[in-house]
């Protein structure tokens, strides 16, 4: 039989003192400080906790960010649909989430906007179903649970000019064992990579399909970074000033 997690059966978290519960059960279940906090949030998010996804930070950044209406929106992993729903004002929303409860939570959310489509799938299959289509973005909005590293660098095919907004963990903060070292050695070569080592590493994939990438805004939200970049597609030749002959 499977282990529960510490916190699974759990129905409030709040009330809890997190120093409190470390203490007292570290000890006992042989498990890290990490571990333990870990979950305390994996609990936490499965309540769609407002601490953990930090919804009014992601949303005074969409406000900062965007402007104008009309806008084709992409948002992969949806969840609840607390940003949706902001989306949904600037225009027209194809938003994806697999997991069943949340996205029927998702559906209910959103019931009153017009212009959002909810589709019941795997957003990392369905990016590539769009990017096969030849479909194009103004947003795209990329908010996965863990890294989203494995999305670069083709994401960028989808967008031609626009907004790519990206929820990025941060490596100290999650519990770093073998695997997660090598998968983020992969990708960054290091395997606690810095704020601006990520930035420049995403701007760095753009260029695998000639999209010019320039960070607009990122702001901290304890656990993760949230950015906003501008992406443009850019000529191979005018970006280098090398002419084909």
């Amino acid at each position: 039989m499977m282990q529960k997690t510490l916190f699974e059966n759990e129905n409030l978290i709040e009330p809890l003192n997190p120093a409190f519960c470390i203490g007292a059960v570290s000890g006992s279940t042989g498990k890290t400080y990490r571990a333990i906090r870990h979950d305390i949030t994996r609990a936490k998010q499965k309540q769609n906790a407002d601490e953990v996804h930090h919804p009014d930070e992601k949303i005074s950044q969409i406000r900062k960010v965007l402007s104008g209406i009309d806008l084709s929106i992409l948002e992969l992993f949806s969840g609840n649909g607390n940003c949706t729903k902001i989306y949904a004002d600037y225009g027209e929303v194809l938003a994806f989430e697999k997991k069943g409860i949340v996205y029927d939570s998702l559906v209910e959310n959103v019931k009153d906007c017009m212009l959002v489509q909810c589709n019941k799938a795997d957003s990392f299959l369905e990016f590539h179903r769009l990017i096969f289509l030849k479909q194009k973005f103004d947003v795209v909005d990329l908010d996965p649970y863990g890294f989203p590293n494995r999305f670069f660098p083709d994401i960028f095919l989808l967008i031609d000019k626009g907004i790519l907004f990206v929820t990025m963990p941060k490596p100290y903060v999650n519990i770093l064992n073998g695997i997660t070292a090598a998968h983020l050695i992969s990708y960054y070569g290091e395997q606690n990579p810095n704020e601006q080592t990520i930035i420049e590493r995403i701007a760095l994939w753009g260029l695998c399909h000639w999209r010019k990438v320039e960070l607009i805004d990122s702001i901290d939200c304890k656990s993760v970074w949230r950015f906003a970049f501008a992406v443009e597609k850019v000529k191979a030749t005018d970006y280098t000033g090398v002419s084909n002959r």
